[in-house]
């Protein structure tokens, strides 16, 4: 995505926030077909694909005002994934998938832990990017830069407590959603391995 298509994506969604159905209509049609397409690579399914993408776009819209969405496109795939892991958890026959995924990984060889890497560093990208403006500053100063806390404070005029407060959440969330991440990409390799 280029840079100008994420700050129209933002224009978009600052417009919508307001109330601006047109704004959210054109937000919509241009995300919906990569959104479908992620549900589908993973479910396989038209119908189901087609209802993620229509709910996630329904709790968008109704969530606008309670929101604060720094990167459009990368909290709507956030979200497909989540979906997605959802309506997959839901379903009886992947119990025993997930009882039996650390034997299909370890048939799949190193050429998918190399895919498997990629998929993880990809998600990861994603969820930095959506994360809250200040939020992701003190998150990548602190993993990428290796600051402390306090150095980050100092940086960004704020006290230590709003730095460790940030980084706990941030980390919490993170722990908490590549879980469930990980749970999914396991499920889908032990169905492509079985």
């Amino acid at each position: 995505m280029r840079v100008d298509d994420h700050l129209y994506d933002l224009e978009l969604y600052s417009l919508a926030k307001s109330g601006d159905e047109h704004a959210f209509t054109m937000l919509y049609r241009r995300h919906w077909q990569s959104l479908f397409n992620g549900a589908y690579k993973r479910l396989q399914c038209k119908d189901q694909s087609q209802d993620i993408v229509q709910n996630i776009f329904i709790d968008f819209w109704e969530r606008r005002n309670s929101v604060d969405v720094g990167n459009v496109q990368a909290y709507l795939h956030t979200a497909v994934r989540f979906q997605v892991f959802k309506h997959t958890a839901r379903q009886p026959q992947n119990a025993q998938l997930l009882q039996t995924f650390e034997a299909s990984l370890a048939a799949a060889g190193h050429a998918d832990d190399a895919v498997l890497e990629e998929e993880i560093r990809t998600l990861l990208s994603l969820w930095i990017e959506a994360l809250p403006f200040k939020r992701r500053e003190i998150f990548l100063q602190h993993y990428f830069e290796g600051l402390s806390t306090a150095e980050i404070a100092a940086r960004l005029n704020i006290a230590q407590k709003t730095v460790q407060n940030q980084l706990n959440t941030a980390t919490i969330e993170l722990r908490t959603k590549f879980d469930k991440i990980l749970c999914i990409d396991l499920i889908a390799l032990a169905i492509f391995f079985q």
